[in-house]
């Protein structure tokens, strides 16, 4: 259960938190960012602004015209007395004087008027704090002034008969405009909570409360399912009545796009499954098909190999048997007693001869049978292990001798002998034989008798550089960012798979954490260049699409 805020309601049914903008929650800080709010503040900043400064300026023209006015009452005083008190002191009435002083103390700005002269001349009036009663200066008492004037007593421009003093008082001019100011003050916060009440409620009316039907709707619908049920009522024909027209038409517009978005989601759902599926019969496929060219591979190895160990099997079977002819004859010859030393002689270099025909024939079957047996157990398993890369490239080229020799292609290594690798001799056969093969194959199709190149160097620390050359009819510009992808193959139909090089890749950049990149131009041949670290990283065997 939600807590219940308490809060005034007036008659009309708005309460004090809705009137003042506070009845959402989060307090002052979200009043602040409401729309509401900045309306109201910055109407009345700019109410403030503008009859802040109308009545500043009417302030100071009143300033000034106070001012020009005390100073005209200052001068007509000065002239007034100047023309009076002259009479007075000559004819030594001080009465008159007397007189003629209290008449003008009835400026309340005038505090006390003395007359000082000779032979003893001091009369002064001054007005009483508490009333405006006057009574005589004593002669020591100075009151308080803000302003003083002095007049000089002259009796018809021939002798100067004493000075009379004006003490004047400011506080009325300061009372008036202090009155003016807050005059100002009192007008400004009238207007801005008058301009507060009237835009609070209409905003509320016909702004606001609009609004917050339209934000609800709005809620609605980020909850709902049934984009129709949120639409609005079209009561009125202003602004608002357009927005919720506008509104409709977007709820209209939605629901027939959900109802088609749901049709294209069940569709595409069904057509996903459909895809997964095929996915799934097309990797196996792909599988397939790289197994195939592994075995391929090897079948093609294993029976180059059982044709080249053909030749010095039959050379040493013929030898033997010679040999073992030639051992009967010259047994029976023996046996018989008529055995010569020449037959003996020839016999003994005919053996040696044999013999020697039999060694190295079968140095040479053991030879092929060793490198084949090395070079077929690294590509038919996974194992990790150091070896010499020189020598293992030898073996690698040893072995595919039988299937070259045809062609009469020249293979020639070059390769420093002190490189030594931690990595998958398998992959590596895989990955050579390929290349090789595929030089055969492709770049020597109309060009038999070509050379191939490996080179392998040691490249910065930690890393080999291992590269391929041939100097065959090259790859075509269309097709070299192509040569990588899977079943891409220029000799479709006639036993090319697409998945000799796709392997190579796979090989290089899954197992042997490498990379690999081909240069050619038609007419002059290709070139592979394998980069990858002396370590193989401890990755996973299994070979993928990249």
């Amino acid at each position: 259960m939600q807590a219940v805020t308490p809060c005034m309601t007036g008659k009309s049914g708005i309460s004090v938190q809705d009137f003042l903008g506070l009845s959402r929650p989060k307090g002052i800080i979200k009043v602040m960012n409401s729309i509401k709010s900045k309306l109201r503040l910055w109407l009345m900043i700019g109410v403030t602004v503008v009859v802040a400064i109308t009545g500043l300026m009417t302030y100071q023209q009143n300033r000034s015209q106070d001012e020009e006015d005390y100073q005209a009452q200052r001068a007509s005083l000065q002239a007034r007395l100047a023309l009076a008190l002259p009479h007075g002191v000559w004819q030594m009435d001080d009465a008159y004087t007397r007189l003629t002083l209290d008449a003008e103390l009835g400026w309340s700005s005038v505090l006390a008027i003395r007359i000082t002269g000779d032979a003893g001349l001091n009369i002064g009036r001054i007005r009483n704090n508490d009333t405006a009663s006057l009574r005589d200066m004593a002669p020591a008492e100075k009151p308080v002034a803000d302003d003083t004037l002095t007049i000089p007593i002259i009796y018809q421009n021939r002798e100067k008969l004493g000075v009379a003093t004006i003490y004047l008082s400011r506080s009325q001019l300061a009372h008036r405009q202090t009155m003016h100011l807050l005059e100002i003050l009192l007008e400004i916060l009238v207007l801005d909570g008058l301009i507060f009440i009237v835009m609070t409620y209409n905003l509320n009316r016909f702004v606001f409360d609009p609004l917050k039907e339209l934000q609800r709707a709005l809620d609605q619908a980020a909850s709902s399912n049934d984009a129709r049920s949120l639409r609005l009522t079209e009561a009125t024909q202003d602004e608002f009545g357009a927005v919720r027209r506008s509104f409709n038409r977007i709820v209209d517009r939605i629901s027939a796009d959900l109802a088609m978005r749901t049709a294209a989601e069940a569709q595409a759902r069904q057509e996903r499954d459909n895809a997964e599926q095929a996915l799934q019969q097309l990797v196996q496929t792909q599988q397939t098909l790289v197994e195939s060219e592994k075995l391929a591979s090897l079948g093609s190895l294993v029976a180059g190999v059982a044709h080249e160990i053909n030749t010095p099997v039959g050379i040493t079977l013929t030898t033997a048997s010679h040999l073992a002819t030639s051992t009967l004859h010259i047994t029976e010859k023996l046996d018989n007693g008529g055995i010569k030393k020449s037959d003996f002689q020839a016999y003994l270099d005919s053996a040696r001869e044999c013999c020697d025909l039999i060694l190295s024939n079968s140095e040479r079957a053991a030879s092929l049978i060793h490198s084949f047996k090395q070079v077929a157990v690294d590509q038919t398993s996974e194992q990790r292990r150091d070896f010499q890369l020189n020598d293992y490239l030898s073996e690698i080229v040893t072995s595919l001798k039988p299937r070259f020799k045809r062609s009469q292609t020249n293979i020639t290594i070059d390769c420093e002998d002190d490189l030594l690798l931690d990595s998958y001799p398998g992959a590596i056969s895989q990955v050579v034989t390929n290349l090789l093969v595929n030089a055969l194959v492709h770049g020597f199709e109309e060009k038999p008798g070509g050379n191939i190149h490996i080179r392998a160097e040691r490249y910065q620390a930690a890393e080999v550089r291992l590269s391929i050359q041939d100097d065959g009819k090259g790859i075509p510009a269309e097709n070299i960012n192509r040569v990588f992808d899977p079943f891409f193959t220029t000799r479709r139909g006639n036993g090319g798979s697409g998945l000799g090089l796709h392997i190579v890749y796979n090989i290089i950049r899954q197992r042997l954490g490498g990379t690999i990149e081909v240069h050619s131009e038609v007419g002059k041949g290709s070139v592979f260049i394998i980069t990858m670290p002396c370590t193989a990283p401890e990755v996973s065997h299994k070979e993928g699409k990249r």
